[in-house]
């Protein structure tokens, strides 16, 4: 019995937290993406629309992700920064130079595979 008692001591067990969450990082996606380019005040444009970012409806800010268009299998990595789109089919909306980049631009809707990168770690 003591050395059950040594053993436990010395090697403590531990047990996984209630409530953790798991790593979605490898996570894929399919889907339709569509483009915005946002407008601020007086018509100006927002300094948003010139980086690599998107809208999703589920995945935390902060979230990177490499978006595939499937159509030219052009890929681009984009940083979650908004939520939506609220259409149903649409699974992200991309800014405008991601959506370039990925030559989806005059087409505005296209098939992509979205693919988790990077999760934030707070």
């Amino acid at each position: 019995m003591f050395f059950f008692y040594l053993l436990f001591a010395l090697f403590p067990f531990s047990y996984p937290k209630k409530g953790g969450t798991l790593s979605p990082i490898g996570m894929k996606q399919r889907g339709f993406a569509s483009w915005y380019a946002e407008t601020g005040h007086l018509g100006k444009r927002f300094v948003k629309e010139h980086r690599f970012t998107a809208a999703h409806r589920t995945l935390p800010f902060g979230t990177y992700v490499e978006v595939q268009n499937l159509k030219n299998q052009k890929k681009v990595l984009v940083c979650i920064d908004d939520r939506g789109p609220f259409v149903r089919g649409r699974i992200i909306d991309l800014s405008k130079p991601a959506a370039e980049k990925l030559q989806m631009v005059d087409a505005g809707i296209v098939p992509v595979e979205l693919k988790v990168v990077k999760y934030p770690s707070y």
